[in-house]
């Protein structure tokens, strides 16, 4: 267990470079558990599967991309914090099975960011990412 865990607490929203990003609300350790998505195992019960046709194409940046399937949040309405994470090539989180843990040590105001190619997306949707 990491010496100063994540709660809900812990991440901030606020405007980035990229538009919107995720802000750590103070210092986290490199290896420790990054609630983003609420408690730990919570991810995958937060997601919904969608026909691409059924999401207007404003609310298409934030689901992943499966073809003509997206993994959406349960509610666009009420997204949780993790669905605001932003693209890096030299990331600070890391995912393990989508269980997200800061790679490096985080500092307090340091935006926690992520490499969209390790979400398994499609060739032309990593493309968009990489020009950043």
């Amino acid at each position: 267990m990491s010496k100063n865990p994540t709660n809900e607490f812990s991440f901030i929203l606020k405007p980035s470079k990229f538009g919107i990003g995720v802000f750590a609300a103070h210092d986290i350790a490199k290896d420790t558990f990054l609630r983003l998505f609420g408690g730990e195992g919570e991810a995958e019960h937060n997601v919904r599967i969608l026909s691409k046709k059924d999401v207007p194409e404003l609310f298409q940046e934030y689901p992943l991309h499966r073809g003509d399937k997206l993994i959406c949040p349960n509610d666009f309405g009420a997204m949780p914090v993790g669905w605001y994470l932003n693209h890096s090539k030299t990331p600070n989180a890391i995912h393990k099975d989508y269980k997200w843990y800061a790679s490096l040590d985080i500092k307090a105001g340091e935006e926690i960011l992520i490499d969209y190619n390790s979400l398994e997306e499609s060739t032309e949707a990593r493309e968009d990412y990489y020009s950043n």
